[in-house]
């Protein structure tokens, strides 16, 4: 379960109408060149805009206007289920999560269950609020679970990857997706992830030299050639690969490839 929608445009160019599996909150359309301050659809949306992808996001922090990447800032728990079994077709799971929480922080996150002999990965379809001193967060899942749960059994929960994007300089987080527009803290966006884009580069503009074609992510967001020496000690996260002939000179313009 998810939600995704492909908008009518007409002939223009514009929109004529919407269409989403999941209603949207507001019923409000938000374009990908316009942030709000109220949220107007789940986080994590996806949405299909002609031949580019974009996901719903919440901002962490504030960018700047340079088209770089922003990477996904919110930690997860590593916990055990509460002592209590969980069978076969339930959708309600309890996790030991001894930090306070607000409500459906872990939205549209995921669950992963290890056990002896119980293996699942389950989408989150909501949570509900909590204290720290409860020790516990009720999850609600999109599906049932397919195989019981025995009690006290090891999980893993992660957030939404796009319900806190922050953009700053870090290695140890992964580019999630790249604003069109300057987004403020706590605001809401459509953060590209697929499709042609453009960024700025760090240093080397990508496709000046023969054959270097693809480009990575810099941890502040921005580009890095495939000659940047510093690929020769590390190998960041790959960006895509740049459209432009680029016969006369390098090019910003390139294929984003994220997440379709």
């Amino acid at each position: 379960m998810g939600t995704h929608f492909i908008p009518n445009l007409d002939s223009c160019g514009a929109l004529e109408k919407h269409e989403l599996s999941h209603p949207s909150l507001t019923g409000q359309w938000q374009s990908p060149y316009a942030q709000s301050s109220v949220q107007n659809f789940p986080i994590g949306t996806r949405l299909q805009l002609h031949d580019r992808t974009f996901y719903y996001c919440c901002a962490a922090g504030t960018t700047t206007v340079s088209m770089k990447a922003g990477h996904n800032s919110l930690l997860g728990a590593d916990v055990y289920t509460a002592a209590v079994a969980y069978a076969v077709g339930d959708t309600d799971i309890v996790v030991l999560d001894t930090d306070t929480r607000a409500a459906n922080y872990y939205e549209n996150g995921y669950l992963w269950i290890m056990g002896a002999t119980v293996f699942q990965l389950l989408k989150i379809k909501s949570s509900d609020a909590a204290a720290a001193d409860d020790d516990r967060v009720t999850l609600h899942l999109w599906d049932p679970i397919t195989t019981a749960v025995p009690a006290s059994t090891w999980t893993a929960v992660r957030p939404n990857p796009f319900s806190a994007i922050t953009f700053t300089t870090t290695g140890k987080r992964s580019m999630m997706c790249v604003p069109l527009i300057p987004v403020t803290t706590a605001y809401y966006f459509w953060g590209q992830t697929w499709g042609p884009c453009y960024g700025t580069a760090k240093s080397a503009i990508p496709g000046t030299t023969d054959g270097d074609r693809d480009v990575y992510f810099n941890t502040d967001g921005a580009l890095i050639a495939g000659t940047d020496t510093a690929l020769e000690t590390v190998v960041p996260q790959r960006a895509g690969f740049v459209i432009t002939d680029t016969t006369t000179g390098g090019d910003q313009f390139y294929m984003l490839q994220i997440t379709p």
